[in-house]
């Protein structure tokens, strides 16, 4: 699994992300516009994985 910090905001909305942050993995937005906690961004992760 590869982290990136995205800050270019086409390549943001090529996502369909119109509110930051957000969490993408394998190009499946799995939460915009909300700062996870430590625990949603695991429990999203495993859901997803």
């Amino acid at each position: 699994m590869i982290v990136q910090y995205v800050e270019d905001m086409a390549e943001i909305a090529s996502y369909g992300v119109m509110s930051t942050p957000a969490l993408v993995l394998d190009d499946k937005v799995l939460s915009y516009g909300k700062v996870l906690s430590k625990e949603e961004i695991i429990s999203l992760l495993k859901e997803n994985i």
